[in-house]
C-alpha cells in the first residue's frame, strides 16, 4: 500500500485513508492498488469486524481518478484496460461493513467508492459531490451510474449523472445518498463511533444481514426474501446467536464473538 493510502486499526474497526492530499486525494493506480490491498486486509482479518473509509486532509475525500496521469495515457492504454484487465482489477467483495467519512470533494471515482463499498455514509458539512465524467468528455465507466439511481431518487440520480451536477451535503442528505452531516472536525470520529457500535453486534450475523440486503437489490423480491431467509437461519446456529438471547435473560451487554 506504500504511503498512497494508510491503513491502522483500532479496536475491531479498520480505518483506510487514501493519502494524496495534496492532489485532492485523486485515485492513481497506486491508489486504486493500495485500496484493494486495504481491502483485502480488512476481509480476512477475522479480529475486524466494520471499516472507515476516509481521505487524508481537510478538502477531499477524493477529487476523483487522476487526470494528468491520465491526459497521458494513449488509445492503446484503454483497450487494453478493456480487453484484458489486470486480474485483481475492480472493488474487493466485503460483507463487512464499510463507513464512509466524507470530508471533501466526492468527485467522479469518489462517488464510485460511495456507492460501490460504503453501507453508511458520514459527510462534512463542507463536502460537496459531483460525478464529473460527462464534463471531461466522456460518460464514464464507474459503479456510480448503475448503482445511483437504485440508491436515490431516478430523478435525482439522472439530474447529477447527465449534468455532471456539483451538489452540496445537504442536497445529498435530502436525496438519501448520506445518513448524516457533521461539522468537518467531527466527520472521522463520527464514522469511527457508528462502526464501533456496528462492531459491537454479532460479526456474522452482521455480515450476513449485509449481503442479504447486497444481493437481494439484483434479483426479485420473491428470491430475494428466500436468500435472506436462508441466510438468517443458518445465523440461528452460532454461538452468537446463543450469546444474544441469554445476555438478555441473564441482564448483561452480550459478548459476540463471531462463532
Amino acid at each position: 500500500m506504500a504511503n498512497e493510502v494508510l491503513y491502522e486499526t483500532k479496536g475491531h474497526v479498520a480505518i483506510i485513508t487514501m493519502n494524496r492530499p495534496e492532489a485532492h486525494n485523486a485515485v492513481s493506480p497506486e491508489v486504486s492498488a493500495g485500496l484493494r490491498a486495504a481491502f483485502r486486509q480488512f476481509r480476512d482479518d477475522r479480529n475486524l469486524r466494520a471499516a472507515v473509509l476516509t481521505g487524508a486532509g481537510e478538502k477531499a475525500f477524493t477529487a476523483g481518478a487522476d487526470l494528468k496521469r491520465m491526459a497521458q495515457r494513449g488509445s492503446a492504454d484503454f483497450a487494453d484496460g478493456y480487453w484484458w484487465p489486470p486480474s485483481d482489477s475492480g472493488y474487493v467483495e466485503v460483507w463487512k461493513p464499510v463507513i464512509a467519512a466524507v470530508n471533501g470533494y466526492c468527485y467522479a471515482e469518489g462517488l464510485n467508492l460511495l456507492c460501490g463499498l460504503t453501507d453508511i455514509r458520514i459527510s462534512s458539512d463542507t463536502a460537496t459531490y459531483c460525478y464529473a465524467e460527462i464534463l471531461r468528455g466522456f460518460s464514464g465507466t464507474g459503479v456510480a451510474i448503475e448503482l445511483l439511481p437504485r440508491q436515490v431518487a431516478y430523478a435525482k440520480a439522472m439530474e447529477w449523472l447527465l449534468m455532471g451536477k456539483v451538489f452540496n451535503a445537504q442536497e445529498a442528505y435530502q436525496a438519501g445518498l448520506v445518513n448524516e452531516i457533521v461539522p468537518l472536525a467531527k466527520v472521522r470520529a463520527r464514522a469511527i463511533e457508528v462502526a464501533e457500535q456496528i462492531s459491537a453486534l454479532a460479526p456474522v450475523a452482521v455480515r450476513a444481514l449485509k449481503e442479504a440486503a447486497v444481493r437481494g437489490l439484483s434479483v426479485d423480491v420473491p428470491n430475494a426474501m428466500r436468500l435472506a431467509g436462508t441466510i438468517g437461519v443458518l445465523t440461528r446456529y452460532t454461538e452468537d446467536a446463543h450469546e444474544g438471547p441469554r445476555a438478555f435473560a441473564e441482564k448483561r451487554p452480550p459478548v459476540y464473538k463471531g462463532r
